[in-house]
């Protein structure tokens, strides 16, 4: 009501100012316009505003999305893994200790060189079986292994066998990984057969 009375005494100023009456009508239609456009720019501006809104909102969750998938994806990757990668060579010693790596150097006795696909199949399914462990072992490292990665850094790994299971450990992490049983049974036997022929090596 109080809108209506003002726009009835600015109605009314106006039609006291000395103006034809098509200047009063002209002047009338532009006020009237006016006021009724200012609804429709209202209207307008609140869909836009939500549409906005609900495009931030869903740029937000998709960010959230790949955020979270990325750390699950983080904090499941197992750095021990193989994958694809062809492994050229492999290099195999008996393990003095946990903090010395003996399969690297310059070719010796006390190393074997590996380069056979069916090694490489056992390896690579053993090796890929990894799962994290909180097991404390008891013993010592029993083999140094370093896999030789086609377009990688080599992968330079310490295996234990404890307890009938077998667990890996890179030299570059502290991260302890247990191998499937299944699949670690031919990987072990290959490994045990290498560490007899490099014993037996004069």
């Amino acid at each position: 009501m109080k809108n209506s009375s003002g726009f009835d005494n600015s109605f009314r100023e106006l039609d006291r100012i000395p103006r034809s009456q098509k200047q009063k009508q002209e002047s009338f239609r532009k006020i009237m316009n006016e006021l009724e456009e200012r609804p429709r720019e209202r209207k307008a501006f609140f869909p836009r505003f939500l549409t906005a809104a609900v495009s931030l909102a869903a740029c937000f969750l998709f960010a959230f999305i790949i955020y979270s998938e990325d750390a699950m994806t983080r904090g499941s990757y197992s750095p021990v893994l193989i994958g694809e990668s062809s492994i050229t060579q492999t290099a195999v010693a008996i393990s003095e200790a946990e903090k010395i790596f003996s399969a690297e150097g310059v070719y010796s006795p006390n190393i074997a060189t590996i380069q056979d696909e069916k090694w490489e199949e056992a390896a690579r399914n053993a090796i890929n079986s990894a799962e994290p462990s909180k097991v404390k072992l008891t013993t010592k490292p029993l083999y140094d292994v370093q896999f030789m990665l086609k377009g990688k850094e080599p992968l330079k790994l310490k295996i234990w066998e404890e307890h009938g299971e077998v667990y890996v450990r890179t030299m570059e992490s502290k991260e302890l990984y247990i191998l499937s049983s299944e699949e670690s049974t031919l990987f072990l036997e290959y490994l045990k057969a290498v560490a007899e022929s490099i014993q037996k090596t004069p």
